[in-house]
Order: structure tokens, then C-alpha cells, then sequence
């Protein structure tokens, strides 16, 4: 974990209290972006006027453009499917991370994985948004509201939107009833940052990576570093966090859902729900570790215990919040942690990392694409 990640996970413990998990770190990512381009809107409605670029300058019509023709969008994604993948990229950005989901899939290219700058890409199925005139935005329900400022060139003949403030984003419909969302890289939403012409081309490379944009076209292999076994028939797989790696996509955090389990949250693309588990599972590095040792007593936000479970060194934990985890530095070279939130977990942590968890080491050909067997 870089200083910058750890620094961010202390802020986000200070403000929310709750305990760190990798997921959140994306989370945050997140929503510093959104934060940033929230806090130039003044600096942008400022110089607006001297940046204004002529591409796609137009009034905006809830109807600008030809809805999109063809297919439908689907309805719901698989989340064992990655449905998507970005046919054209700038020099020097390449895919560094995807997330799938039922509602949602996103792609993020950077330089290299810890860089600031990124594109980030949203594909909402069928029906998940909407394009209202009042106020002049579009909704999605994975996703905070965008605010549309008026027309981009269309993608393969469909309506699209710069919207955001700075014009930091580009949406348009890919599919009928389906819309997709870009984020321009950082900082790009900052207007005092770059010229018109640097934030016109930029502009330019966004509707090129939008039209190269691949959708339920073949992608390298989700695949799954463990496998969980013995599970009740009704659990299934519902987001994965994956990255590139060694020519297939590694699933590094997944959530399971059952119809019947509880309450359902979303963070970092991921969906949790309440007394199901979630998993985190990377090959170990020397720059991280994944577990925390809680010691309880009054300033300690939970209690751990050291065990050993099937031969390896775990960390039980019980948390706030009706958080439970376990926790293993190194198992058969992965670094691995199992949590749950709720009162009545259906299987403990624990047990589901001694009697439910296959681990299948660090090489990439035994890695499966089924993670529940």
C-alpha cells in the first residue's frame, strides 16, 4: 500500500469510524474525484466564457440527438461476464481495473495502477438511468445524478451529453434504454489547469475512447485465485473488483448475494449485503498487509484473536457494526480476508475459511473462472 492509500484509509476511519477494508480505499478515490470537480464549479462558471470550446457547444433538449437504435441494452449483467472493454487509448493509458456487477460494469485506465489521472468508465443496463429536462441531468440508480451542460458529438449515431461541471464527463445512450457514462482524467475538471486547446483535445480523445468502446465482445478470462465450496444453492457471486494480470482479469474482491439475506449496499461499484460474505484475495506483496490486529478494551473499535486455521496464521475479528472477519497474511502465498456485517451471519468467516475456502496458490493456470463449486 502506497503512503498516499494509507493516508486516505486514515482519513476515511476519521470519518466514518469504521474499519479499514481495501475496498473503501476505491471508494474514496471516488469521491475525492467527484469532490474535486464539485469544488470547481465555481472556478469554472468563473472562466467559462474563456474556455469555452466550439466542440459540441449547444442548447440542451432532453431529445438532442437520435435515441439510440438496435438492441436493447441488457437488462441485467452477469457479474462472471465482463462485458466490457476499451478498444482505443491514449499513449500511454492502458486498463488498469474493472468492476463488474448486476446494475453496473466500470473500466479505469491509467499509466499504471497508482496514478492520479484516469479514465473511468460506467455502463448502466437497461432502464438503470433516466434524462430529465428539469433540472438537466441524468439519474442512475447505481450512481449520483450528472448534470448535463448541453450536447457532445454522437457516439455511433446516438445522443450524447457533455455534463459534470467543467464538462468533466461525457454520457451517451451505447444501447437503447442504456447509458454509459466517462470520466475525463484528472485534472481536466480543473479549467485553470490547461489552455482551450489542451482541454479541447482532451475532449477529442474522450468521444474517441466512447466510440471505441466494446460492448459483449470476447475479453481475457474473470478468474478466481479461491473457490468456495459447499455453500447453500441460493448464493451467487454479485460484483467483482478484478485487474489485469498475466493475460487473464484476477478477481481480487468479489460479494455473494442470496434474494433472502438482507439489506443491500453499494460501495466502490461493489454490493454488499447484510450476514453474506465478501471477499479479499491478492497474491502477498512486501508494501501490504491486509490484517489488522484489534486488541479491544475502550479505545479499540473491536477484538481479536490470533488462531491457526487449516495450518495457517489468521486473524479472528469481531467488529463494530456487527463486523466479523478473518483474516490470513499468507496462504499459500495470498493474502486472503472473509467479512461479514450483520447480527446473524449464515456462515461465520471462520468457518468458510476453514471449511468452505479452496485456495489455489499464485500461479494464473490454476486459477479457476467458477469461484463457487
Amino acid at each position: 500500500m502506497s503512503r498516499v492509500e494509507e493516508q486516505l484509509r486514515d482519513l476515511l476511519e476519521m470519518a466514518v469510524g469504521e474499519p479499514p477494508r481495501r475496498v473503501t480505499v476505491e471508494a474514496l478515490r471516488r469521491r475525492v474525484v467527484h469532490r474535486r470537480a464539485v469544488m470547481a464549479v465555481a472556478v469554472a462558471a468563473a472562466v467559462a466564457v474563456a474556455v469555452a470550446i466550439a466542440v459540441g457547444a449547444a442548447p440542451f433538449r432532453p431529445s438532442s440527438g437520435p435515441s439510440a437504435a438496435g438492441p436493447a441494452a441488457p437488462r441485467q449483467f452477469s457479474p462472471l461476464v465482463p462485458y466490457l472493454s476499451f478498444g482505443w487509448l491514449p499513449a500511454g493509458d492502458k486498463l488498469v481495473a474493472g468492476g463488474t456487477g448486476r446494475k453496473v460494469m466500470y473500466l479505469i485506465a491509467r499509466p499504471k495502477l497508482d496514478a492520479r489521472s484516469e479514465w473511468n468508465l460506467s455502463v448502466y443496463a437497461a432502464g438503470r438511468c433516466t434524462l430529465v429536462a428539469a433540472p438537466k441531468r441524468l439519474t442512475c440508480s447505481a450512481g449520483p445524478a450528472t448534470q448535463i451542460s448541453g450536447r457532445a458529438p454522437t457516439v455511433h449515431g446516438h445522443r450524447a451529453f457533455w455534463a459534470s461541471s467543467g464538462d468533466s464527463s461525457l454520457v451517451w445512450e451505447y444501447a437503447r434504454g442504456g447509458w454509459a457514462t466517462l470520466y475525463l482524467p484528472f485534472p481536466y475538471d480543473n479549467p485553470l489547469l490547461h489552455n482551450a486547446a489542451k482541454r479541447e483535445a482532451i475532449r477529442r480523445d474522450a468521444v474517441k475512447v466512447a466510440r471505441h468502446v466494446r460492448y459483449g465482445a470476447p475479453t481475457p478470462p474473470l478468474v478466481f485465485p479461491a473457490q468456495l465450496t459447499g455453500l447453500p444453492s441460493q448464493w451467487r457471486v454479485s460484483s467483482v473488483y478484478y485487474l489485469p494480470d498475466a493475460g487473464v482479469l484476477r478477481a481480487s474482491r468479489y460479494t455473494l448475494y442470496a434474494a433472502a439475506a438482507g439489506s443491500v449496499t453499494s460501495d466502490a461499484g461493489l454490493q454488499f449485503q447484510n450476514n453474506l460474505p465478501w471477499v479479499e484475495i491478492d497474491p502477498i506483496t512486501s508494501r501490504h498487509n491486509p490484517c489488522y490486529y484489534y486488541p479491544g478494551g475502550k479505545n479499540s473499535r473491536g477484538k481479536s484473536t490470533r488462531e491457526i486455521i487449516n495450518g495457517y496464521r489468521v486473524i479472528v475479528s469481531q467488529l463494530d457494526h456487527d463486523r466479523h472477519q478473518v483474516c490470513a497474511a499468507n496462504a499459500r502465498g495470498l493474502a486472503v480476508l472473509i467479512a461479514e456485517i450483520g447480527p446473524h451471519p449464515a456462515l461465520s468467516p471462520a468457518t468458510l475459511f476453514a471449511h468452505h475456502l479452496r485456495l489455489l496458490g499464485t500461479n494464473p493456470a490454476n486459477w479457476a473462472r467458477k469461484p463457487i463449486e
